[in-house]
């Protein structure tokens, strides 16, 4: 009869432990997910059957070199850049209203604001020195990011041009 006491407590003990194991773990699931992003890789930016549109043109050459295709919450594009010698950058696009900012993208006052034309097109630059930078403009109803978490000195807006009048996007149907 003892022996059988025991053992229901420690089932009970086993199943309060299991329970408060989980519920951690649930949490803790939780916890990292806010502030994180769903990708999905793609092998060109063609994203029309889920965000319902495509990166059409968008600068490549032997400075600026596409290596990765993303597909961010399942509506914008990013398009991870190897720049040479040794630079990375990225290009996010999307349809306007939905451009999701990377992570910490404004979590700093930028120490430096401006706003320019490019082609027609206004453009916003908003940078910090040595640390992340962006080029920011609209078009066609389509929002663009083109970005550097550790740009070297004047990296993103003297590429700002070559992206601003290369980069499209469209609707696919």
């Amino acid at each position: 009869m003892v022996d059988s006491l025991w053992f229901v407590i420690v089932l009970v003990l086993l199943a309060v432990v299991s329970v408060a194991l989980v519920l951690v773990l649930v949490l803790r699931r939780e916890e990292l997910r806010d502030g994180r992003e769903t990708r999905t890789e793609y092998l060109q930016p063609n994203y029309g059957q889920t965000g319902g549109f495509r990166v059409s043109s968008s600068p490549s050459n032997e400075i600026i070199l596409p290596y990765r295709y993303w597909l961010i919450e399942g509506q914008v594009s990013e398009i991870d850049y190897d720049i040479v010698p040794g630079r990375r950058m990225s290009l996010r696009t999307a349809k306007a209203g939905q451009m999701r900012y990377p992570a910490g993208f404004f979590d700093l006052a930028f120490e430096d604001v401006a706003q320019y034309d490019i082609d027609g097109i206004t453009v916003t630059q908003r940078q910090n020195a040595g640390r992340i930078t962006g080029v920011s403009w609209t078009r066609d109803g389509y929002e663009y990011l083109l970005y550097s978490l550790q740009p070297e000195m004047n990296m993103v807006a003297g590429l700002a041009v070559e992206f601003v009048t290369n980069t499209r996007a469209e609707t696919v149907v």
